[in-house]
C-alpha cells in the first residue's frame, strides 16, 4: 500500500488478513441469494424505525452489497472463505469518502452494522479505530452539516403572487391550460405552502394528512398527525394553527379555499392533480395523495419564480422557517418545539436559522457614521 498523504484519510490499523479468492469463491446460485437479499433489505431493518431509515437502509445495504460482489466477497458474511468483516466496511466507507458527506457514511456504516446484527452476523467493529476514522474524514471534509435555508414570510408572500391563476406554471417551468384545473392548482399549492410553515410539519406529514384529520374550530383548525418521524409508535398528535382574519398569509383561510375546489371526496387532503389539474382517484375511490418529493419541487419552483435562488431551499424550509420564524417573534423555544413535535432539544435548536445571531447583535454599529 502506497503512503497517504498528510491530509488523507488514514485507515484504522487491520489485523493481519489474507484476502478472500476472488468471485470463483463465490457461486452463481450464491451470488443470486446476495442479490434477492439486497432488493428487499429494508425488510431485515427492525420495525422501530421509521419508514424513511428502513428505505435508506435498504439502499445503503444494496451498495454495500453490490461493492463487495465487485471484489468477489459475502456481504453477509456467511461464506467463511470470503465474508466480507469489519475491515471490508472501512475500505467501503473510505471509498464513499470521495463523493459523499459525512452523515451519508455514518448512515451507511448504521445500515450494514444493523443489518449484518438481524443476519446474526455481526460486525466485529471496534468503536475506538473506527473515531479515529472519523476524525480524519472531519478533517479532510469538515463537519460542517448541510442544511436548507428557513423559508420566511416574506418568501410566503411573494409566493402568493405567483400562486394566482393565470401565473401558474407546471414543474418544468410551462404555463398550464387556465380555466378550472389552474385554479385548483394554485388553491392547493398555496394550502401545502401556508399550512406547511404554520404547522411546521415535514412534507412526509404533509403528504400523509386525510380529509377526516381536519377540524375546523372557532380558534381556526386542528390537524391530527397520525404518524411522524418522531412517533413510531403512531400516538399521534393535534396541531393546532390559528386565523388571522384578513391577512393575505393566512393557512386557515387558504385550507378553505382548497377544500371549496377538493370537494367532500374522501381521501388524501391535499390529493394528487393530473397535467389538466385534475384530481386522481385509487382504485378505491379515495382521493390519491400528492407526492412528497412535489411538495419539495414545489417549493423550488415557485421561489425560482420569485426571483430567488432556490438552491438551498426545500420542503424543509417549511419546517425551519416556522421554527426560526417562532424565534425571531420572542416565541419561547419549549414553546415552539413543542408545536413541532420535537423530542430533542438539540435537533429542534438546529431549526433556528440564524435566527439567534441577531438577537443582540452590536456589529451594525461598530460601522455606524456618525
Amino acid at each position: 500500500m502506497t503512503d497517504l498523504a498528510d491530509d488523507a484519510v488514514a485507515l484504522p490499523a487491520a489485523r493481519p488478513w489474507t484476502p478472500p479468492a476472488g468471485p470463483a469463491a463465490l457461486s452463481e446460485a450464491k451470488i443470486a441469494e446476495i442479490k434477492g437479499l439486497a432488493q428487499k433489505a429494508d425488510q431485515l431493518v427492525e420495525a422501530s424505525h421509521s419508514e424513511n431509515t428502513r428505505v435508506a437502509y435498504g439502499k445503503a445495504w444494496r451498495a454495500w452489497s453490490d461493492w463487495c460482489l465487485g471484489f468477489g466477497l459475502d456481504p453477509t458474511g456467511e461464506n467463511p472463505e470470503a465474508a466480507a468483516d469489519e475491515r471490508w466496511l472501512v475500505m467501503h466507507l473510505t471509498a464513499l469518502s470521495e463523493k459523499r458527506s459525512l452523515s451519508t457514511i455514518l448512515l451507511r456504516r448504521a445500515a450494514v452494522v444493523a443489518i449484518r446484527k438481524r443476519l446474526k452476523r455481526p460486525l466485529q467493529l471496534d468503536d475506538a479505530e473506527f473515531e479515529a476514522f472519523l476524525k480524519g474524514l472531519r478533517r479532510t471534509k469538515g463537519a460542517r452539516p448541510t442544511r436548507k435555508a428557513a423559508l420566511l414570510e416574506p418568501n410566503l408572500r411573494a409566493a402568493s403572487l405567483v400562486l394566482t391563476p393565470g401565473t401558474h406554471t407546471d414543474l418544468a417551468g410551462a404555463a398550464l391550460a387556465g380555466g378550472a384545473g389552474e385554479g385548483r392548482r394554485a388553491r392547493r399549492d398555496m394550502a401545502l405552502l401556508l399550512i406547511g410553515f404554520a404547522g411546521g410539519f415535514r412534507r412526509s406529514e404533509l403528504a400523509a394528512f386525510g380529509l377526516r384529520d381536519v377540524n375546523f374550530t372557532t380558534e381556526g383548525l386542528v390537524l391530527f398527525v397520525g404518524r411522524s418521524k418522531a412517533d413510531q409508535e403512531r400516538h399521534g398528535a393535534e396541531v393546532g394553527i390559528e386565523t388571522v382574519p384578513g391577512s393575505a398569509l393566512c393557512a386557515v383561510t387558504a385550507l378553505r379555499r382548497w377544500l371549496e375546489v377538493r370537494g367532500e371526496t374522501a381521501g388524501a387532503l391535499f390529493g394528487r392533480l393530473d397535467r389538466g389539474g385534475n384530481l386522481v382517484p385509487g382504485a378505491d375511490g379515495c382521493l390519491l395523495p400528492v407526492d412528497p418529493a412535489t411538495i419539495a419541487r414545489l417549493v423550488k419552483r415557485v421561489l425560482i419564480r420569485t426571483g430567488i435562488e432556490a438552491g438551498e431551499f426545500s420542503a424543509h424550509s417549511l419546517r425551519a422557517g416556522m421554527m426560526t420564524a417562532a424565534d425571531r417573534l420572542g416565541v419561547p423555544f419549549e414553546q415552539a418545539m413543542e408545536h413541532g413535535r420535537w423530542k430533542s432539544y438539540a435537533a429542534a435548536r438546529i431549526y433556528r436559522r440564524h435566527s439567534s445571531l441577531w438577537t443582540g447583535n452590536f456589529t451594525g454599529r461598530l460601522l455606524q457614521s456618525e
